[in-house]
């Protein structure tokens, strides 16, 4: 369950990297969510809290890596695939930070990672811009907003308990209850969605614990010029684009793709504009249809966004792409016993995640250092092959693939088809 960015920056001069771990942790001083930790509760209908950890050090969560020669930024999506699987601390806040330079590459790139229950890919996002230069900490943070997937909300000072006298053992029975019926919708429409997956799926392995990650960035020109003729969002084309990677990957490898549709789950941030940058997961999501079999580019496009069109219309609340936003309503008792297991079934909702994190088209830096490219990383799904990130940022879009090192051993051929895949849609819209 980590998820996070790689980010690049390219400075005028390549210097120390210590120096920028050392930026790093100088400000993540300032930012109050980076000190909280889970605290675990006695009381098995309780969920745990965040609580301040007393003994938190910055520079504790920040590591230098030195590339080989000649890695450059295939190496550093390699080692952040690696980095991203081991596990975090639990009893010290869920984060950290990778700094990544060395062989004969002109940029270093930033790795955050962090646990799902610290926050959403959000979150992760103005975590990680507050890093930045000209983005200093805020003083404060509501402590409501960091509770998320079964977690209670810590509060302002100190450490939180969920509850301390024996009348209070009532009221949390009747409030488990009471919140099992609000979900009980939500739950519905999930479990209507479930069919089995394609039987000789390469997207559907055994967990290996082993991972990898390929890259690829797009210009967004041609992205927005078929935005502008055929309407939707940046994040439509972007699908659109992906669909048509895995379709001409599967045909590379000889899979039968006539009538083939895999289904994508897509997160949705329920955040306000206001508040986008609150700690915490604030998600829902969608269940789009990925139309591999259509051969027509520019009809997978159109089906793709109707297929979006009717998510938004429908709303994400009570859809059944909802699967986050019902795990965070289940009340602590019965999220301890149902999330484990309902984790090993994702294949029967979905075949694979596609995240989107557009990044403020501003100009971002690091100690100078100019940033490039982002590459949000999301958690692979147990029985699943492949997680896609996409981000856009100022001229470019980026397309993160990652995968099951073992189950996926052709990772690479997916994402060279990605680019083909995008020249193909952009070709019909002159």
């Amino acid at each position: 369950m980590h998820l996070g960015a790689l980010a690049t920056f390219r400075p005028a001069n390549l210097g120390d990297p210590g120096r920028v771990a050392a930026l790093l942790a100088e400000r993540a001083l300032r930012l109050p969510q980076l000190r909280r930790r889970v605290e675990p509760s006695w009381n098995p209908f309780a969920a745990p809290t965040w609580a301040d950890d007393p003994g938190f050090c910055a520079k504790d969560h920040i590591q230098v890596h030195q590339l080989e020669r000649h890695a450059g930024l295939d190496g550093a999506a390699a080692l952040a695939a690696e980095l991203l699987v081991h596990p975090l601390m639990r009893n010290r806040p869920l984060w950290e930070l990778h700094v990544i330079a060395g062989g004969d590459w002109d940029c270093f790139a930033v790795l955050f990672k962090m646990h799902h229950a610290f926050g959403d890919g959000v979150t992760a996002l103005g975590i990680g811009m507050r890093l930045l230069d000209g983005f200093p900490g805020h003083p404060g943070v509501p402590g409501s907003e960091y509770g998320g997937h079964g977690m209670s909300p810590a509060p302002e000072a100190g450490v939180g308990h969920a509850w301390h006298q024996p009348g209070d053992v009532r009221r949390i029975i009747e409030d488990v209850v009471g919140r099992l019926g609000n979900v009980a919708g939500a739950a519905a429409a999930v479990l209507r969605s479930a069919r089995l997956p394609v039987p000789w799926s390469p997207l559907v392995v055994w967990s290996s614990g082993r991972r990898a990650m390929a890259v690829v960035s797009l210009s967004l020109q041609p992205v927005r010029r078929i935005r502008r003729a055929y309407g939707g969002t940046v994040n439509d084309v972007l699908l659109s684009v992906v669909t048509g990677a895995l379709r001409d990957w599967l045909v590379g490898r000889g899979n039968q793709v006539d009538g083939l549709i895999l289904r994508a789950f897509i997160p949705v941030s329920q955040r306000s504009a206001a508040g986008q940058f609150i700690g915490g997961n604030r998600l829902s999501g969608y269940l789009c249809d990925l139309p591999v079999g259509e051969p027509d580019p520019i009809e997978r496009l159109v089906q793709v966004q109707r297929a979006m069109a009717r998510n938004r219309a429908a709303g994400s609340s009570r859809s059944p792409g909802a699967i986050p936003e019902l795990a965070d309503r289940l009340p602590a008792a019965v999220h301890r016993i149902a999330t484990p297991v309902a984790g090993q079934f994702a294949s029967l909702l979905f075949d694979l995640m596609v995240t989107s994190i557009p990044v403020p088209n501003v100009s971002l830096a690091l100690d100078g250092a100019k940033l490039v490219e982002v590459f949000p990383m999301a958690p692979l799904a147990a029985g699943q092959a492949l997680v896609i990130g996409l981000s856009w940022y100022q001229s470019r879009a980026y397309v993160a693939l990652h995968a099951d090192r073992d189950g996926l051993p052709d990772l690479k051929r997916l994402a060279g088809a990605v680019e083909p895949a995008a020249y193909a849609l952009a070709s019909l819209v002159e």
